[in-house]
């Protein structure tokens, strides 16, 4: 199995510093020498990791002067970082149970292949899970990842439930963003078994491409959430 690339786990780290607090807000980061020491890492990977912190408006680089932690670098992450339902539950302290429905090898419909850049047919891994949080079903997401780009995920237990913890720390694939859309549809009557609502409820239908760090698609997915079960997002202008 893959591990984690070394720009990677620079940047989740760095990440994580702001996030503490312990990098604050205009706060100088040390050189580069310095820092790929501390990393272990060429002054290369370490400069891969920084250039995709600064792509994301976390860092600043003020040219012959150095490079510093954007003034609103955790709010920013907050906004832009592309993360699983496990992932937001946390962020918000709440626990998360997951039921697998279904994890097997399917042939990729034309909605499916399209996106995914794959011919009609080819093969895809479908994962389905039921999402609950505080013992009360919320979410059904249904995801179809190609079947070549992780051939083991149909047998492969996913890590704490999450699909997408899985694709990093398993295959080493980076997800760098999605497109998404939502609507309202109308609970079918298996949707409504198992989110515990009368057949023809309404739910909110989100649909995504998320891509990697090379913007290829590595999923697509939909997910059917129940109504009164919110997520908070910070959004800024």
């Amino acid at each position: 199995m893959a591990s984690v690339p070394a720009h990677q786990q620079i940047r989740d780290e760095l990440i994580a510093e702001i996030e503490s607090g312990a990098l604050g807000p205009g706060a100088r980061l040390p050189g580069e020498i310095a820092l790929a020491k501390r990393f272990g890492v060429t002054r290369m990977t370490l400069r891969q990791a920084l250039a995709a912190m600064v792509n994301d408006g976390m860092l600043v680089r003020r040219q012959g002067v150095g490079t510093f932690v954007a003034q609103d670098a955790a709010r920013r992450r907050n906004m832009t970082r592309l993360t699983g339902f496990r992932e937001d539950m946390r962020n918000e302290g709440r626990p998360v149970e997951t039921r697998m429905l279904a994890q097997e090898i399917r042939p990729a419909t034309a909605e499916v292949a399209t996106p995914l850049g794959l011919e009609e047919g080819a093969h895809v891994t479908l994962v389905e899970r039921l999402r609950l949080v505080g013992g009360e079903p919320v979410v059904i997401q249904r995801s179809w990842i190609p079947y070549e780009r992780c051939p083991e995920l149909w047998r492969e237990p996913l890590v704490e439930g999450s699909l997408y913890a899985t694709l990093q720390t398993r295959w080493a694939v980076e997800l760098r963003r999605a497109d998404q859309s939502f609507s309202a549809v109308e609970a079918s009557s298996e949707q409504a078994a198992l989110l515990d609502v009368a057949p023809g409820a309404p739910l909110l239908q989100v649909e995504r491409l998320t891509l990697d760090d090379a913007n290829v698609p590595v999923e697509v997915a939909q997910s059917w959430m129940r109504p009164g079960f919110g997520i908070t997002t910070h959004i800024e202008r």
